[in-house]
């Protein structure tokens, strides 16, 4: 079974998680970037979908950090961001590879599933 690491606003958690399980990941939670980080290293995911104002570690550091590891730099990164075009760029400037803007849509968290896994 796929596993995706879910780091999140508890509020975008349920709809996420609803089509993680219908799509048929196993779905791992952190709290903050630096347990994304670590869970990611040590889980080894088959995708991440995470925020950019998480606390203790933001969200683009946590991005940049994961790209830059040899253990963790092929897992695809999605990202959640408010549509504003510089969080975008940022975001992929970071290494993500998709990203999701609010409000969000089932169909587009689906079509990014199945392309990145």
């Amino acid at each position: 079974m796929k596993k995706a690491l879910l780091a999140v606003a508890k509020a975008l958690a349920l709809d996420f998680e609803k089509i993680l399980d219908e799509e048929g990941f196993t779905i791992l939670k952190a709290e903050d970037g630096q347990e994304l980080v670590d869970l990611a290293r040590e889980e080894k995911p088959d995708l991440i979908i995470l925020e950019r104002n998480l606390p203790v570690l933001d969200g683009l550091s946590a991005m940049l950090l994961l790209k830059n590891d040899e253990a963790t730099k092929k897992i695809p990164i999605v990202a959640v961001c408010e549509g504003k075009c510089n969080q975008e760029e940022q975001a992929r400037d970071a290494g993500c590879d998709a990203y999701l803007t609010r409000p969000l849509k089932a169909d587009k968290i689906r079509q990014i599933l199945r392309e990145l896994t």
